[in-house]
């Protein structure tokens, strides 16, 4: 099964094509431009660079979030622009869960972490299950400490990854898709969503200037 898979929630923009989890070819992109000047090109030049064709790929792996909620637009918008009239599965990955894919074989909790900002984080807590990362528990969008008592619980040895010192590759993306596809939890192209752990702030003052009037 190829697979197309494209990251766009964090700082850089990430492009792959794998045939079921052997990768053929990966591109990121850390130019400084927006995700929207980048994506489309990346797309189209993996295509050539690989010889393969768009009505080739089998299935769509994207990154939804949380993260950069105007990248994490611009990913989802643009396999739903791919899907039109195609009718090819869609898995939605959490960030979370591709990021946890770097530290993928660690015998212990695999603990994800996206900087939220003002000391609060956006988490999740994975673990292998015969090859697949499984979560553990809920996500957690809060202040860091509240991630330190989670982990303070936790009854074996853990690692942290997080999206300070480590980017997003569409390489794990589309690993972690694959494992999704295997379990069936599967979308499609209509129904593709954001996965937004919090409201963004333009969200967060229209609330509360409506509360105040």
């Amino acid at each position: 099964m190829k697979i197309l898979a494209i990251g766009t929630s964090g700082k850089n923009c990430t492009v792959a094509i794998s045939e079921d989890k052997i990768l053929i070819k990966e591109i990121n992109i850390t130019d400084g431009l927006t995700h929207s000047e980048t994506l489309m090109p990346a797309i189209d030049r993996i295509l050539k660079e690989t010889n393969i064709e768009l009505q080739d790929i089998d299935a769509y792996a994207v990154s939804i979030g949380p993260g950069s909620f105007t990248g994490i637009r611009i990913g989802v918008a643009t396999i739903k622009g791919l899907c039109l009239g195609v009718d090819k599965p869609v898995l939605a990955v959490p960030s979370l869960l591709g990021l946890a894919y770097n530290k993928k074989e660690f015998d212990g909790y695999i603990v994800s972490c996206i900087d939220a900002r003002n000391d609060n984080v956006y988490a999740g807590i994975y673990k292998n299950e015969n090859g697949i990362l499984k979560q553990v528990g809920d996500y957690i969008s809060d202040n860091i400490e509240v991630l330190k008592e989670r982990i303070s619980s936790l009854d074996k040895a853990y690692i942290m990854i997080n999206d300070t010192d480590t980017y997003e590759y569409a390489s794990k993306i589309a690993e972690a898709g694959y494992d999704l596809y295997s379990q069936g939890i599967i979308t499609d192209g209509v129904h593709v969503s954001p996965l937004y752990l919090k409201k963004s702030q333009a969200e967060r003052e229209l609330e509360e200037k409506n509360d105040n009037n």
